[in-house]
């Protein structure tokens, strides 16, 4: 999913709100955005427990267990209308919080929910229902202090088809509530690569290993593409949208939506360039949250759901699979997934089922040796061989044994 487009609109965002005018949360009065609404409507602090479709809070988390919620400034009160002639709100609100040195601070924000009718430019102005909000000016030491966001929003009728979390150490929840649903984001910002050389796919080895970022944005931002009423009025599949849906994290600049390739293969296309601005190596991470009622509804045959083990990889465009960390889990009704560590340019998530049995279903050998007791003497345990990765400059090496360590010169990735 590309979403250059939403950088622009940034951009567009800060040049324009010095000639909208700001006004206090308590100015306006509050109104809940309609469903049926053409326009691209600002979100805005709800202000009683009982508003629907609005931000219920935002909160810093800081590294050392505290938090502490963002106290709103102002927001903008600006709007035009676009080459459709809908009304799209500036969307920009002020806040100030207490940040990790105990400072106070202020942060702006970027908020907007289209309705049902709203067509968007992303998508040749067809109809793009759609909930994103986003932090517009994070700093790189926002990247390394460990410091997290915490967003939540509600709603009387936004029903999510996906749901993506541009955001390392990503965490979501979706509650029922009183005549609508909480959605509740975490993560942290990370630094995210920009690239205007064309496609990443389909690139050889040589010139995958050789595209760089033109340079590293601090992101943190949140959409939801929602279910509409209208017969193909979504941005995405609504088959099964009461089941649940997809909600993905990574730090790609771009990615597609999962698919099935046999009843026993998922996949997921993300894609970067290799390397940063600076020509280190950009490491990538990836998260997915599935629930398995949509799975099984999405893709009747499928087994990933059911089998008691899924292996997951991470796959060059080569066919090669990368070194990297991958968890696998299925609890509480979703499929949760984990990849870290591997690098850009288009790698491929694959989740298999696995065709090796599980431990406790390999049924063992007879044998004639007694249990052990204290005075039987046990095999030495043989140490296990690892591999790790390192870089000295743009060269990769692998190194195996059983404390593997990085030739002089390079650094372990």
């Amino acid at each position: 999913m590309n979403r250059k487009g939403l950088f622009v609109l940034i951009y567009l965002l800060l040049t324009s709100t010095s000639l909208s005018a700001t006004a206090n949360a308590e100015t306006l009065p509050f109104i809940e955005i309609p469903q049926n609404t053409n326009g691209r409507m600002a979100l805005r602090l709800c202000e009683s427990p009982g508003n629907l479709t609005c931000i219920e809070s935002l909160e810093a988390l800081l590294p050392n267990g505290t938090s502490n919620k963002l106290k709103l400034i102002s927001f903008s009160t600006g709007s035009y209308s676009d080459s459709q002639n809908q009304v799209s709100d500036d969307g920009v609100s002020r806040w100030s919080f207490i940040d990790v040195d105990g400072s106070t601070r202020e942060v702006n924000t970027y908020g907007f929910l289209n309705g049902e009718n709203y067509k968007g430019e992303q998508v040749n102005f067809n109809l793009q229902p759609k909930m994103d909000f986003g932090f517009i000016d994070l700093q790189i030491k926002d990247v390394n202090s460990g410091i997290k966001f915490k967003y939540v929003f509600r709603s009387s009728w936004v029903v999510p088809v996906a749901a993506f979390l541009m955001a390392s150490n990503a965490e979501y929840s979706d509650e029922k509530i009183t005549n609508g649903h909480r959605y509740t984001y975490i993560g942290s910002p990370f630094a995210g690569t920009n690239y205007s050389g064309g496609p990443l796919s389909g690139l050889s080895d040589r010139a995958s290993d050789l595209t760089k970022s033109d340079a590293e944005t601090i992101r943190l931002y949140f959409i939801i593409d929602h279910a509409s009423s209208i017969p193909g009025g979504s941005y995405g599949d609504t088959r099964c949208s009461k089941l649940g849906y997809p909600v993905t994290s990574h730090n790609a600049y771009g990615g597609g939506t999962p698919h099935l390739v046999d009843n026993d293969t998922m996949k997921f296309e993300i894609y970067s360039p290799h390397l940063l601005s600076t020509g280190a190596i950009n490491t990538g991470f990836f998260s997915t949250y599935m629930s398995v009622a949509w799975m099984d509804c999405m893709w009747a045959g499928n087994n990933i759901s059911k089998a008691p083990k899924v292996e997951v990889s991470v796959v060059n465009a080569d066919g090669k699979v990368q070194v990297a960390s991958t968890v696998f889990k299925i609890e509480k009704g979703f499929l949760v997934v984990h990849a870290r560590g591997f690098h850009y340019s288009a790698p491929t998530i694959k989740l298999s089922v696995s065709k090796t049995p599980l431990a406790a279903e390999i049924e063992p050998t007879p044998s004639a040796t007694p249990v052990a007791t204290a005075s039987t003497k046990l095999v030495p345990t043989v140490a296990k061989k690892t591999t790790i990765r390192c870089v000295k400059l743009k060269i990769v090496k692998s190194v195996t044994g059983t404390k593997p360590k990085c030739p002089s010169g390079y650094k372990k990735l």
